[in-house]
């Protein structure tokens, strides 16, 4: 783990691509600019300085963990990982048996190096991006971390929801449900008071990276962070609230969450994960700003979803490997799990599995649609092909799948307002926000397994050892 967002980009600098942007222009440019560089190959990190209408040193960060290499340095990988050998490392460090690793307090930290608290407090002095060109106003909150702790358990959550600035002192947060913030707020809310809310906009990425993880309920990503790297978070007193910020964090907004009988403000729409405005703008409960700290020349993290490829790869690695290992509680012979990244990820889930008795993918399939992680396709395939190389997935859905019998759809699971394929009627009635989902078996029938014809494919040992002994004619 990184000290800080500071030390991360020294040595993505050291060992891969950063470049800085001058004078662009908060209004749309930002997000324009980082959507271009999104349609190349290998897309630097992006700092964006003296942006128009600000000083020099007031940054915003886009592209952190959009590349498959630094997605490797952030989760401590050799950086020519790749696909779903990169999942396969993950896996073997987060199979460990998991002991809590608390945050360590200090007395002092670099995220107060200037705190505005009362009249002093004015959100626009931080350059807060408009993304894209319908979203409804401006966003702070888009790679961010809010920070809530359980009034009876002192659970310490770190979560990652849209924040939209409505003025120099009120934020609106967007959490959808079945999310631990909601379930954190509402045990406020039920006993009549404002939740205490930080909201971190710019941090060291793997804690980030927790943040945007499905970890278990009462789980805290600061022991979790600190659990994986051997080295526990350091955190400091909020200004206003009595919550543990990062001490390394470059902007803190402290606030107070309100019910929402309380106060509203509209919020939305916003250009969202799926590549769509999924969403119309409609009343969301607002928090109320106590205090803002930040750091000297302050650097606002933006992740806001883009085309072609989304701005967090690392939550597809991360993701890929939690329902691998769940899958290994249950059923044998599973070989890789992949969120297709082209596909936005969890919409899509392809599964290599030996097969080893009748049903065995029809199972598989089963219990991946039925996962908290939402998915619309569930892909099996056989082992000899790889999950995360879509050239081989594909070739395994024109020659292997029998549309009649090799698609299953269930339908009546649970989904999200933002799901573009929701109908009308569905999004008019709250409670139907459900859809199906697509069970498809791109794999050898397991009755006639043995009388499938044979693949044109080179076994891997085969290829690995031609490898070796024309390795100066193939470099």
């Amino acid at each position: 783990m990184y000290k800080d967002l500071r030390e991360y980009i020294a040595d993505v600098r050291q060992r891969d691509h950063v470049k800085v942007i001058e004078g662009a222009d908060w209004d749309l440019e930002l997000g324009l600019i980082t959507e271009a560089t999104l349609k190349k190959a290998d897309p630097p990190l992006l700092i964006f300085d003296r942006i128009k209408g600000y000083a020099a040193g007031y940054r915003v960060l886009t592209n952190l963990l959009n590349t498959p290499k630094r997605t490797a340095m952030t989760l401590g990988l050799p950086v020519e990982l790749r696909g779903l050998e990169m999942v396969k490392r993950w896996r073997e460090k987060v199979q460990r048996e998991f002991r809590p690793a608390p945050p360590v307090e200090v007395a002092a930290a670099p995220v107060k190096e200037h705190v505005h608290t009362g009249a002093d407090i004015d959100l626009w002095e931080l350059p807060v991006p408009k993304w894209h060109g319908l979203d409804g106003g401006r966003y702070i909150g888009t790679g961010d971390m809010v920070i809530q702790k359980h009034p009876e358990t002192g659970w310490v959550n770190l979560g990652t929801y849209r924040v939209q600035v409505i003025n120099k002192n009120t934020v609106s947060l967007h959490i959808t449900g079945g999310h631990h913030g909601v379930e954190i707020s509402r045990a406020y809310w039920d006993r009549g008071l404002p939740c205490p809310v930080a909201i971190v906009c710019g941090q060291e990425p793997l804690i980030w990276t927790m943040a945007c993880s499905a970890l278990p309920r009462g789980v805290g990503e600061y022991d979790y962070a600190g659990w994986l790297t051997g080295s526990p978070v350091e955190v400091v007193k909020g200004a206003a609230v009595d919550l543990p910020l990062p001490a390394h964090a470059e902007i803190v907004i402290e606030g107070e969450f309100l019910p929402p009988d309380v106060e509203t403000a509209m919020e939305g729409p916003f250009g969202e994960w799926w590549g769509y405005y999924g969403g119309k703008a409609s009343p969301h409960p607002v928090i109320r700003v106590k205090a803002i700290c930040h750091r000297k020349d302050p650097i606002l993290l933006g992740c806001p979803p883009m085309l072609p490829i989304d701005n967090d790869y690392v939550r597809y690695i991360v993701n890929s490997a939690e329902l691998w290992n769940d899958l290994d509680k249950h059923y044998p012979g599973i070989k890789g799990v992949w969120l297709c990244p082209e596909a936005r990820g969890a919409p899509m889930c392809i599964v290599s599995v030996q097969q080893q008795f009748p049903g065995h993918a029809r199972h598989v399939a089963t219990a991946l649609a039925s996962s908290q992680v939402l998915h619309r396709w569930v892909i099996v395939v056989d082992d000899d092909i790889d999950p995360s190389n879509t050239a081989e997935v594909l070739w395994a859905l024109g020659t292997r799948c029998e549309p009649k019998t090799s698609i299953d759809i269930m339908e009546g699971f649970w989904s999200l307002a933002s799901n573009p394929r929701l109908p009308p009627e569905k999004r008019a009635n709250r409670n139907s926000f459900d859809s199906s989902r697509a069970l498809v078996y791109a794999c050898k029938p397991y009755s006639w397994l043995k009388d499938f014809p044979p693949s044109v494919k080179s076994s891997p040992e085969a290829l690995r050892q031609t490898a070796e002994k024309w390795a100066k004619e193939l470099a």
